[in-house]
């Protein structure tokens, strides 16, 4: 079992799926979290980690609004004393035909996918660094190294493979500071996001090629991150560990 006792762990993107499925696998294990998103499911997130033993914020956070972003770490601090982790998965997952993609919807994948990342990892940076301990991950995704299943997305592709790029960078910067920082890079996770933008030949064809032969469940992730995001994981960083049914091995 991992242990998170006396932890707090902010997730980005709480109020469902990947998010959801992770603030809920860190209460598990004894952490107090806090559920940040724009969606209002984020208060019933944060209901269930409590109902699990544990304290929780639930904050309305756009990532890409750096204030907001600040402001939410000021007031993690104010309740809580400390920050442990910070997992950035609050995403967009639009699509575009390349070249009917505005510069506008560009910069608005960039700014939420990547830039929120960035403004996040910064914003709690002085406190772990302070702590002399954090982890942080980030969530990419097999789309920024390689897109199987569905085209008209290279702007969510640039975000997450950017993703990458930063937690190899920035580990150098952390790691003298007892702060790790590491990305998972998820394949198809079944949290509705292909049926949005999928046919159901695409997907079957798609969920046809993984050799485990399904979709991932969001908890299957969580699991993962809850590992990067605790203890166990001090020796990892800088690390893009693949969680794809492995897919991309083949």
């Amino acid at each position: 079992m991992l242990d998170f006792t006396d932890r707090v762990a902010i997730v980005t993107g709480a109020a469902r799926g990947i998010g959801k499925a992770t603030a809920l696998r860190l209460a598990e294990e004894g952490a107090d979290v806090v559920v940040t998103d724009v969606a209002a499911e984020r208060d019933d997130v944060a209901d269930a980690v409590e109902e699990r033993g544990q304290s929780a914020l639930a904050l309305e956070v756009d990532v890409s609004d750096e204030a907001e972003v600040e402001a939410a770490v000021e007031e993690t601090i104010e309740e809580f004393g400390r920050i442990d982790a910070l997992v950035n998965n609050a995403g967009i997952f639009p699509t575009a035909d390349l070249a009917a993609l505005s510069a506008e919807d560009w910069q608005r994948v960039i700014d939420v996918n990547l830039t929120g990342a960035f403004y996040c990892t910064q914003a709690v940076c002085p406190t772990m660094r302070e702590q002399g301990y954090g982890r942080i991950v980030n969530v990419s995704s097999a789309a920024g190294g390689r897109v199987g299943w569905a085209g008209n997305l290279a702007h969510y592709a640039a975000s997450k493979a950017g993703m990458v790029g930063f937690t190899r960078s920035a580990a150098i910067d952390l790691g003298p500071d007892g702060v790790t920082i590491n990305a998972v890079v998820p394949g198809m996770i079944d949290t509705g996001a292909a049926e949005r933008v999928s046919s159901d030949e695409e997907i079957e064809a798609a969920v046809s090629a993984i050799p485990v032969g399904r979709q991932g469940d969001p908890e299957e992730l969580a699991n993962v991150i809850a590992f990067l995001a605790s203890e166990a994981s001090s020796y990892v960083t800088g690390a893009s560990l693949v969680v794809d049914g492995g897919i991309t091995k083949v």
